[in-house]
């Protein structure tokens, strides 16, 4: 079952800053689809914007540009400073760095929370174009679609 026009979509709105639309679509999705293609598309999009922020040159910053970057977002976040815990965070970018931590301790809900905050940082700050955003979502759905078959 591939990604959805919707499921994009409701991600749009997420990394737009449209928190009540994004709200609003994240309601109307199938949930039994979204838990597959939504998921899906989280995970490719924060392993890309990952990649795109913290591996230069074929190898992975240092160690503490992404504690530095986890620090940031803590700082952001005061209006809910529990939303992050800088230790997922920093074990699902490492993970994704293939630096052999493992995240499979991790809670389902947890790590969907983190995974859209920690994206919502990095496209933030990565301050895309309306064009590169739609890149960038080509290419995740793309990347889920493979994930999903």
């Amino acid at each position: 079952m591939p990604t959805t026009d919707k499921q994009v979509a409701v991600l749009h709105a997420l990394l737009t800053g449209q928190r009540k639309k994004h709200r609003e679509l994240l309601n109307q999705l199938d949930r039994s689809a979204a838990n597959v293609g939504y998921s899906a598309l989280l995970a490719a999009g924060l392993f890309e914007a990952i990649e795109r922020r913290f591996i230069v040159n074929g190898k992975a910053t240092d160690d503490s540009t992404v504690v530095d970057f986890v620090a940031s977002i803590q700082e952001r976040t005061n209006e809910t400073p529990d939303l992050i815990k800088p230790d997922i965070a920093e074990r699902m970018i490492f993970h994704a760095l293939n630096k052999g931590v493992s995240i499979s301790n991790i809670d389902k809900e947890m790590a969907i929370q983190h995974q859209m905050v920690l994206l919502v940082a990095l496209i933030g700050d990565a301050q895309l174009s309306e064009s590169d955003l739609d890149t960038f979502l080509n290419k995740i759905r793309a990347d889920a679609d493979e994930a999903i078959n």
